[in-house]
């Protein structure tokens, strides 16, 4: 069969070069445009929020905004920039033969505050999350640890219009996270108890009401176990040095074996425990220098072997001196 226009050998009754000339096969607006968060950066795309970078959310558009003949296959598209407008080289194959179409366009990007932002400035939230510890300060090195628990949450959450912190509450007793949503706060409170130890607690009370149906927030209040890892504990009446305290582990002191933490009695601080040296040493006791007054007092021995001269932790218990080897301190 030929082409009834140039006659050449065509598989219609017109060939793809004369039809293209003749006709459109590719439709693409003159205008595109994006919508992007100004305080955020995200991009609306298919009428939702995502964190997408200019490059990616113009190809999203511009693919959305881009039609084609049905029968021409399309092998190739790309994007590139001359002057102010970009240009579209669209390739492919139309009826068996190889055309090539290029449309231009131009890109115009519109601010709109996105919803997750505009409730983040409103104050919004669904569940507070409320970090305390039981009968101390938390130390800095677990608000750390909280605030990239956090972070490390919000982030794989981030496409979520609920992912935010409206609001940090520093108390005497603690901290509270004001989160948007109900479900990360519980993600939130659940991974500080996990990773730092501690016991969770639920409660939820009426804001408001929505559609005829009563509107909860959530408080999840996490309490981390009164000993830190290095404290001195007793259980059932043995001290032990806390070694794990999210698994509630420690080490006894007397046989260096593992004992699992039920309520324990918090005993002294790391920071109570001391360095001192053995000055001497024998089958049933075991000197060293007091802890505060330096003089040479007769301790409580463990069962660990020991030398005069050997570097030992020790702390004050009851008016007695106990004594810790050194490696048990390294657990």
């Amino acid at each position: 069969m030929r082409c009834a226009v140039c006659g050449k050998e065509s598989s219609s009754t017109i060939c793809a070069s004369c039809y293209i000339e003749r006709n459109e096969i590719v439709w693409l607006d003159d205008i595109i445009r994006l919508t992007t968060c100004p305080r955020c950066g995200f991009f609306r795309i298919g009428g939702r929020w995502k964190s997408v970078g200019y490059d990616e959310a113009l190809t999203d558009a511009l693919y959305s905004s881009l039609r084609v003949h049905p029968d021409f296959e399309v092998s190739d598209v790309e994007v590139g920039k001359e002057g102010g407008k970009y240009i579209v080289h669209i390739s492919g194959s139309l009826w068996g033969e190889g055309v090539e179409v290029s449309k231009t366009f131009e890109a115009r990007v519109t601010r709109e505050i996105c919803q997750r932002c505009s409730r983040e400035a409103g104050g919004y939230y669904e569940s507070i999350v409320q970090v305390r510890a039981d009968g101390r300060d938390i130390e800095e090195e677990e608000f750390r640890a909280v605030r990239e628990i956090i972070e490390a949450v919000l982030d794989k959450e981030r496409e979520n219009m609920k992912a935010f912190i409206s609001k940090i509450v520093e108390r005497k007793e603690g901290i509270d996270y004001y989160i948007g949503d109900r479900n990360i706060g519980r993600k939130i409170s659940r991974r500080i108890a996990e990773e730092l130890g501690g016991a969770i607690t639920e409660s939820k009370k009426i804001s408001g009401r929505k559609d005829g149906r009563d509107v909860y927030r959530f408080t999840y209040s996490v309490r981390l176990p009164a000993y830190r890892k290095g404290d001195i504990v007793e259980q059932d009446g043995r001290l032990a040095v806390v070694t794990n305290p999210r698994l509630g582990k420690s080490v006894s002191i007397e046989s260096g074996e593992t004992i699992n933490l039920k309520k324990p009695k918090l005993v002294a601080r790391s920071s109570d425990v001391v360095k001192s040296v053995v000055i001497n040493v024998d089958a049933a006791a075991i000197e060293v220098l007091h802890p505060v007054t330096h003089e040479v007092v007769t301790a409580v021995r463990p069962k660990a072997s020991f030398r005069p001269g050997d570097e030992v932790y020790t702390f004050e218990y009851e008016g007695r001196v106990y004594v810790i080897p050194e490696e048990l301190m390294r657990v």
